[in-house]
């Protein structure tokens, strides 16, 4: 560990101290001199600041080696003053072009400053996808830790700790950045393995409060999938309140710009912000996160009462009693179907298990209880005991938002709800020397404390398909086996489609220039030009249910902009097709002079459209995300919050192009197969 010298540290640590006095004049300040000399040095709060807030920033991951220095130039935007301390520590992972570009890796801790003059809107997007990405952060690096594990409780332990004794304050936050998974935890350090589950988090929260006898008042999670029962049950007993998202985040995801700076304004304006008042700004900025991005990067955000989770979870635990019951009951022989279709039918968070892991299982708490209370197949004891659910879930929530598809189902928590408890299968060719078909599931205190393994297990089936396989002899490694040859030959087939789609692009360069195409990737021309009108037909066909989806879509704010991607598609596809159909009548003999005629104007419309496409929902999608970040930086809290009470609530349509650079760059959920421990 290289730590500066004295002078620089001891230089830093004075611009920091709690003693030191604001040269700025205080606001509306009437208190007469003489009762503001009136103070109480013995009272243990005095010289503190009101806040500390300390970012734990793992970019340690593929992905978020990119986007984690972007939290520090956020934080940057507020930066450190007379009412808050921001400290952080950054790790980030070594890649191989860091030497040219200057990029560093390792660890290290900085003291937030306030960049006077930070990156604009613009200049912080080309951040998040091209490098150098650690560069224009202005706060002192206080230490650089090396290779510190930044997957590691005893790592965080140690910087709680460190950061609660240098900073000490009234209230402390903390902010776990990285990719996250859940139950599974917040953050893989790749480099180690290593990765912080509740159970750590928690235990580290513990020592931190057993070395400095202060408590953690608000804990928010940067990162995918961390908004469960089970996480919120594990640190009920370590911190107040947890801010966390039930899905998944990608690039920015929460706007600590934002909140940073909404901090910082109300302590100003009113000398104190509560710990429930700064987890709804949190959730508040989530809400009012503008342009059509907004349910790509960050879909939801729920602010729950630590303190009252006890209560969700006895209610959980009850109802999971009552379950079992009635799957035990002969009086209600259809208990078991009825409880796999509410399963069923609950909101989940991910799109399918077998690109996400087994995070397609976590879903909406609030959500399944409301479908066990309508299913009049589960009796009286079942629907009571949802309803006492819900209660409480109500009771413990502070503030949530939710966004797009899952705005009227979200209702704040998760629960691992899977419909094959026990079934789950690695991923690898060769299988590990542990796996856990839970997923650490039975390890939680909710499973401990409930009956839900039982119930789960209950109403488990093992797919149709691996039940078939079983049947002709295979045991799980065939199957894994089995299913990573079928995943192949989707992805083959979907390779094939993209090369019909590519043939066509490719061939109408050759039309357009009245020239004959050739092959494509060694695949001879005769063979090649028969491929194009399925590329071509196949684009048709979705920009024409794209059309009339965007156009029957009501609630679409930027309507036309999914129209014009639609059309673009199906004109295109149109004019691929045409072209190559005209190309495959001459080739068989059977050319038609009106067709051919049609060859090179339909190779140039097939030329230009995709490049119209690109250029415009680019550029629309981007100057949207920027005009509306620029238009809030400027806006006050109050101006902001009066704003979104006055706004209708609008869905957005993302095009392809935007779509794909976020979940190409955008990081994503923790990659279980990079965990070792």
């Amino acid at each position: 560990m290289n730590i500066q010298s004295t002078k620089q540290f001891s230089a830093a640590a004075r611009a920091k101290s709690p003693a030191a006095k604001s040269t700025e004049p205080q606001a509306n300040s009437t208190t007469p001199a003489a009762v503001q000399d009136a103070v109480d040095v013995s009272d243990p709060e005095f010289g503190k600041k009101e806040w500390t807030v300390l970012v734990w920033a793992n970019g340690k991951t593929d992905g978020a080696d990119r986007l984690a220095p972007s939290v520090i130039r956020e934080l940057e935007v507020a930066g450190s003053d007379d009412n808050m301390d921001i400290v952080a520590q950054l790790g980030r992972k070594g890649r191989i072009y860091d030497k040219v570009t200057k990029d560093w890796s390792g660890t290290k801790r900085y003291h937030i400053q306030r960049n006077m003059d930070p990156p604009g809107v613009q200049e912080e997007l080309i951040k998040w996808f091209l490098p150098p990405y650690t560069e224009g952060i202005v706060s002192p690096v206080l230490e650089d830790m090396g290779k510190a594990d930044m997957g590691s409780s005893a790592s965080l332990s140690e910087f709680l700790q460190w950061g609660m004794k240098e900073y000490p304050a009234k209230n402390y936050a903390v902010v776990i950045y990285g990719e996250g998974g859940g139950m599974a935890g917040a953050g893989v350090d790749e480099e180690t393995g290593h990765r912080l589950t509740p159970s750590g988090i928690q235990q580290a929260f513990r020592e931190a409060k057993i070395a400095t006898g202060e408590d953690i008042d608000l804990v928010a999670f940067d990162s995918d999938h961390m908004g469960g029962i089970e996480t919120a049950a594990q640190l009920s007993d370590v911190a107040d309140i947890m801010v966390a998202s039930q899905a998944g985040l990608n690039l920015g995801s929460i706007q600590m710009d934002m909140v940073m700076k909404d901090l910082k304004f109300e302590l100003a304006e009113k000398g104190e912000v509560t710990p429930e008042q700064l987890a709804k700004w949190f959730v508040f900025e989530t809400h009012a996160n503008p342009g059509p991005l907004a349910e790509m990067v960050n879909p939801t955000l729920s602010a729950v009462d630590l303190k009252k989770v006890g209560s969700v979870k006895e209610a959980y635990s009850n109802l999971s009693s009552k379950l079992a019951a009635a799957l035990k009951d002969e009086e209600l022989p259809l208990a078991k179907d009825a409880l796999r279709q509410a399963v069923k039918d609950t909101q989940s968070y991910a799109q399918n298990n077998s690109t996400d892991q087994f995070y397609g299982d976590y879903r909406d708490l609030g959500h399944f209880a409301k479908n066990l209370k309508k299913d009049v197949r589960l009796g009286e004891d079942v629907h009571k005991a949802a309803e006492a659910l819900l209660k409480a879930q109500s009771e413990a929530m502070i503030d949530q938002s939710n966004h797009g598809q899952f705005k009227e189902n979200s209702t704040g928590l998760t629960a691992y709800l899977p419909l094959d408890a026990g079934y789950d299968l690695h991923s690898s060719w060769k299988t590990p020397r542990a796996f856990d078909p839970l997923h650490g599931f039975a390890d939680t205190s909710v499973a401990q404390d409930s009956e839900m393994i039982e119930v789960l297990k209950g109403i488990s089936e093992e797919g149709k398909f691996n039940r078939r396989l079983r049947s002709l002899g295979l045991g799980n490694a065939g199957i894994v086996r089995t299913h990573k040859v079928l995943n192949g030959v989707k992805k083959t087939a979907g390779f094939v489609l993209g090369v019909a789609d590519n043939i066509g692009a490719i061939h109408g360069w050759s039309y357009a220039r009245g020239n004959e195409p050739g092959g494509y990737l060694g695949i001879p021309a005769k063979y090649a030009v028969p491929l194009a009108p399925v590329g071509g037909v196949r684009r048709s066909v979705k920009g024409i249910g794209q059309v009339i989806s965007s156009a029957t879509n009501d609630k679409l704010a930027n309507k036309s902009q999914a129209i014009f991607d639609g059309a673009i598609d199906t004109v295109s596809g149109a004019a691929v097709t045409t072209a190559a159909v005209s190309h495959i009548s001459e080739m068989i003999g059977k050319s038609n002079p009106t067709l051919s005629a049609l060859k090179q104007p339909a190779g140039i419309v097939a030329v230009g459209a995709p490049f119209l496409k690109m250029g415009y929902g680019m550029l629309a999608t981007n100057n949207a995300a920027v005009a509306a970040k620029k238009e809030t930086l400027a806006m006050t809290p109050e101006e902001r919050k009066l704003q979104v009470a006055s706004g209708e609530e609008k869905e957005y349509y993302v095009s392809p192009t935007a779509r794909w650079l976020v979940n190409t760059v955008g990081g994503g959920t923790m990659d279980m197969s990079q965990a070792k421990a």
